[in-house]
């Protein structure tokens, strides 16, 4: 009987056998169960053992080829069971990375269009060295195809400046309050003046 053999034939990778020996009456019951360590999922608790009875004798001579095939069956579903398993695993880390990828490039690009946005802000505002840090900021997020719109805004800045120019630059306003995105969300509207209300004190005060 080549019973290691067969099991080593038989059995999945990362799979046991568990088995069970009983003896009653001179009739002897092999119970041989399957079982993989890899496999998460509960429905394998549902498989039970494969229970071949007889004699010693008969043991002896038709125990090893009665399990082998159910074995097999059984050791490959649960291998499948195992692969599926990993799979899944494996899809979920990189659903996960794909997120964690989309999230950074979603904050990059809100970056970038947010420093630019500053950069012309800060150009219309006659604040040039301003307007130049933006674009600089800009530059440290921005992909290879970005960079020929910044190349572009800052010849554009330079122009306009007059940086260069036979008679000097033009007169530049900067004073580095709008030249980070924290500076720009944090600044606030001035609040809308109620001509009403004026009108209303001054007639106040008239009488």
């Amino acid at each position: 009987m080549n019973l290691f053999t067969t099991l080593s034939d038989v059995l999945g990778n990362g799979c046991t056998a568990t088995i069970t020996i009983a003896q009653k009456d001179g009739i002897m019951t092999v119970g041989v169960l399957p079982g993989n360590d890899l496999v998460k999922d509960a429905a394998k608790n549902s498989i039970v053992p494969l229970n071949i009875s007889g004699t010693p004798e008969e043991l002896d001579e038709g125990f090893v080829s009665a399990i082998a095939e159910p074995i097999k069956k059984t050791t490959g579903l649960l291998v499948d069971m195992a692969a599926y398993e990993r799979a899944a695993e494996e899809a979920k880390a990189k659903s996960k990375m794909e997120e964690e990828r989309k999230a950074a490039e979603k904050t990059r690009k809100e970056q970038y269009n947010g420093y630019v946005a500053l950069a012309e802000t800060n150009l219309k505002e006659q604040k040039y060295r301003d307007a130049l840090k933006c674009v600089e900021s800009a530059c440290k997020v921005a992909t290879d195809a970005e960079w020929p719109v910044l190349d572009a805004l800052e010849r554009k800045i330079n122009e306009t400046s007059g940086a260069g120019a036979l008679f000097g630059p033009a007169d530049d306003k900067s004073d580095g309050k709008n030249v980070t995105l924290t500076q720009a969300k944090g600044k606030k509207q001035a609040a809308p003046v109620n001509e009403d209300a004026e009108d209303n004190d001054d007639n106040d005060g008239e009488e």
